[in-house]
């Protein structure tokens, strides 16, 4: 019998203080099994919603002005879209009336404390089938009321929103990636538009056609540590930069991504990120992919290096230094049958080895983000699922932090187990 199985079986054959004391003897004896990472964080799970309608996105932004980041969760088989405050986690709409709801933003127009939301939504993959409405958010007298909606475009299979401050100047414009251009499924070298809305104005502008085929991710970023901010793009082309150069956006091709033919090419999400000093690339490839690839710089070029080829529908992906060491880790999760939401850390100092651990496989990740949500100072990670239909919190407990205050007796075996390690490729 596994250690898990045998908590379960405690589980249901004792109660109280004898329940409480075999607990802590397994605890003991599987320690070794179970927490072989200790340079690592551990971290306590909290499930904060078992009803999403098949999760999307998350976005980690406060929306009530107390200083503290809230959840809001885009579902895309809902008709309304809800966040869910910090610390009591607490639900509330925040639209409705908006079927089929794939991607929000979120920045402060006027200055009140409160940001605007952006969403997109109506989204399907046939541009001729897909509405693609695209509206902003505004608050009344109470933010936990729904918010007032004023359509801004309609653009079909709008897919991704964000917000950049291209010229540093701290006036934020509003980005918008369609999934593809005329066509689903689309014809090798098919261009996919970026858009660009200025706020008050919200007329369509088009900042780039460099993209290919499908166009799964536009990530701002500060590449440089200066106050403009650059674009990352993911697409069937690979990884582009794109800035705000004397007047114009000009656009850099940075990797090819997966070197197969089309359709397996390409990127599917990136995400910067630091090992020390050192700039290195996170990306999913290839589209909804089953590889956690690195990239590393090599001179003018990029060295690719995969740390993960076992995901089945590869989507959510963030980038953050868990462990307070100045490297960053890499969290990533996948959607499809045996999902899982993981942790890779590099073993090196250039980041050529990676380790893998599991931190949760009962989630479909599909996107997650790392945020000090209780403001202890650390990195905490939350996760929304797809067809598990869960959001989860996993707090980060440092690397000190006691076992027998970590955990209900309850979950103890089960979530110490959760951080076996795998090799890199063993998927």
């Amino acid at each position: 019998m596994s250690p898990c199985a045998t908590s379960r079986w405690v589980s249901s054959a004792l109660t109280g203080w004898a329940q409480g004391a075999v607990y802590g003897l397994l605890t003991w004896l599987f320690a070794g099994v179970c927490l072989a990472a200790p340079d690592l964080p551990r971290f306590r799970e909290q499930v904060i919603s078992k009803a999403v309608k098949f999760g999307y996105q998350l976005v980690a932004v406060d929306l009530n002005g107390d200083g503290k980041k809230d959840l809001l969760a885009v579902a895309e088989r809902d008709t309304e879209v809800a966040w869910f405050e910090n610390p009591t986690w607490e639900r509330h709409v925040l639209a409705t009336n908006v079927p089929r709801p794939l991607n929000a933003a979120c920045y402060d127009i006027d200055g009140d404390g409160i940001p605007e939301v952006v969403l997109a939504y109506r989204f399907e993959t046939r541009p001729e089938e897909s509405v693609g409405n695209v509206v902003l958010l505004t608050h009344g007298k109470d933010v936990r009321q729904p918010w007032t909606q004023r359509e801004i475009d309609r653009a079909p299979t709008a897919h991704r929103v964000r917000w950049i401050d291209p010229e540093g100047n701290g006036k934020k414009v509003l980005l918008l990636g369609p999934m593809v251009g005329q066509r689903f499924p689309p014809v090798e070298g098919d261009p996919v538009p970026i858009y660009l809305y200025r706020p008050g104005q919200w007329q369509r502008e088009t900042i780039s056609t460099e993209p290919r085929g499908i166009l799964h991710a536009i990530n701002p970023v500060n590449w440089d540590g200066t106050a403009p901010q650059q674009l990352l793009t993911a697409s069937y082309a690979g990884i582009h930069r794109l800035e705000f150069l004397h007047g114009k956006w000009v656009a850099t091709l940075l990797a090819r991504g997966d070197p197969r033919p089309w359709p397996l090419c390409g990127s599917s999400e990136v995400r910067l990120g630091h090992l020390g000093a050192q700039r290195i690339l996170a990306a999913i490839e290839p589209w909804h992919g089953n590889q956690v690839v690195v990239y590393l710089p090599d001179g003018e070029q990029w060295k690719r290096i995969v740390i993960e080829d076992g995901m089945n529908n590869g989507h959510a992906l963030a980038v953050g230094d868990l462990d307070g060491d100045g490297r960053d880790e890499i969290v990533c999760g996948f959607r499809g049958k045996g999902c899982q939401l993981s942790i890779y850390q590099a073993q090196d100092t250039n980041g050529e080895h990676w380790r893998k651990t599991v931190l949760d496989d009962g989630i479909a990740a599909v996107d997650c983000v790392i945020e000090d949500f209780n403001g202890d100072g650390k990195p905490d990670i939350a996760c929304i699922g797809a067809s598990t239909g869960n959001l989860k919190l996993y707090v980060n407990l440092g690397k000190g932090a006691s076992i027998n205050n970590i955990y209900k007796l309850t979950e103890t075996c089960d979530l110490l187990l959760s951080y076996g390690f795998y090799s890199a490729n063993s998927g």
